[in-house]
């Protein structure tokens, strides 16, 4: 979790940066806490791939169904938000991938809020499995750098709850 704070508040520096006109290739724009100068090529080097924002996403869905299928729609709806959160990470970080994520939010993951606000268990697992189908499709439509699709990702919800939340607070 540090380590994605660490690469957010990262990607946060570049954006600013960015936005501020400070473009320059090479020029200086930070320093680490050891004092080191970071350039923006730096700095954007070390963004997080989409792959690593997606460990993030896997594990915010995952939380988010067994809390709707528990009813606890507040940690649901929690989880939701963090989920769209994180993808906006993946949006600016890898801008190619933008147009499928901000799809997949805008068309997947609003009927699931749909069915939390409603705080309607069926519409909620018939909008999730719909919504995890719809990712899954994603990966297969996707493309690397090579034309090698990534059917090979095929999210699938874990069959245990997740240990750490106590699911029953509402």
């Amino acid at each position: 979790m540090k380590r994605t704070i660490l690469l957010l508040s990262l990607g946060l520096l570049v954006i600013i940066l960015l936005a501020t006109g400070c473009q320059q290739q090479g020029e200086v724009s930070g320093k680490t806490k050891d004092g080191a100068k970071l350039t923006i090529d730096q700095l954007a080097e070390i963004q997080p791939g989409l792959g690593t924002v997606m460990v993030e996403v896997g594990n915010r869905w995952w939380w988010l169904f067994y809390a709707g299928d528990a009813g606890n729609w507040g940690l649901a709806a929690y989880q939701s938000k963090e989920t769209k959160e994180i993808i906006e990470v993946g949006e600016t970080t890898r801008p190619k991938r933008k147009p499928g994520l901000s799809n997949f939010v805008d068309n997947s993951i609003k009927p699931v809020d749909d069915a939390i606000k409603a705080k309607d268990k069926e519409a909620f697992k018939s909008a999730f499995t719909k919504a995890t189908n719809a990712c899954n499709g994603c990966h297969a439509s996707e493309t690397d750098k090579e034309g090698n699709n990534f059917s090979y990702i095929k999210w699938k919800l874990p069959t245990e709850k997740p240990p750490f939340f106590d699911l029953s607070a509402k």
